[in-house]
């Protein structure tokens, strides 16, 4: 097993190699390049080197969609939620394999848009939920609404890539599904500001 603290300056090093300025990947792909063959690391991994596993605790299946959405936006690494997996005991939580960096940016966008989120489906969800009379009604309303405000959340938020926008067919919809939408269609979207230094530097 390798040395914790080797493990960290293997992992700071693979870091700047990936997200440094240029002169800063210039110099850690030098001293990375060195490094295996002096702590005999022959055939180590260094694209899970620098990753441990983090959670994120959720409340609805809309939360867990988020952190899907964050993950592939504001990380742009879609490929961290094909090894995802929930835990759902008396905490529900998702488990991502997550670079430090990674997961401080995560954990700062999901806090912030899962407020947001929520505050925008008291204010536009929940008067409908609330005027139906039995549980059963409530939860069809509520499942026919998570979906349209999500999307339309997300796009407000700009929480998506180009290429996954399409137009709605509205001659495909029902006249409730067409309804739900015009409820929903002032739903305000979350902005939030990446902080772009990666906080690193290179040892000697």
């Amino acid at each position: 097993m390798i040395d914790p603290k080797l493990k960290q300056k293997l992992a700071k090093v693979y870091e700047l190699v990936k997200r440094g300025t240029e002169g800063e990947k210039d110099a850690a792909r030098k001293a990375l390049d060195k490094m295996p063959a002096k702590y005999n690391l022959e055939g180590i991994d260094l694209e899970s080197i620098d990753k441990s596993k983090y959670h994120f605790k959720y409340s609805t299946d809309m939360e867990v969609s988020l952190i899907a959405r964050l993950a592939k936006t504001v990380l742009n690494d879609a490929n961290c939620i094909d090894s995802a997996y929930r835990l759902t005991g008396s905490v529900k939580e998702v488990v991502l394999q997550l670079t430090y960096l990674d997961y401080i940016t995560l954990t700062a966008s999901y806090e912030y848009f899962r407020r947001h989120m929520k505050a925008q489906w008291i204010i536009f969800c929940a008067p409908h939920i609330r005027r139906c009379r039995t549980n059963k009604t409530r939860n069809k309303k509520r499942n026919e609404l998570k979906d349209v405000f999500f999307s339309i959340y997300c796009q407000q938020s700009n929480l998506y890539k180009p290429h996954e926008l399409e137009p709605i067919k509205w001659d495909d919809l029902s006249e409730r599904e067409k309804k739900n939408y015009l409820h929903l269609e002032n739903v305000e979207g979350g902005t939030y500001n990446r902080q772009v230094t990666n906080g690193l530097l290179l040892e000697n």
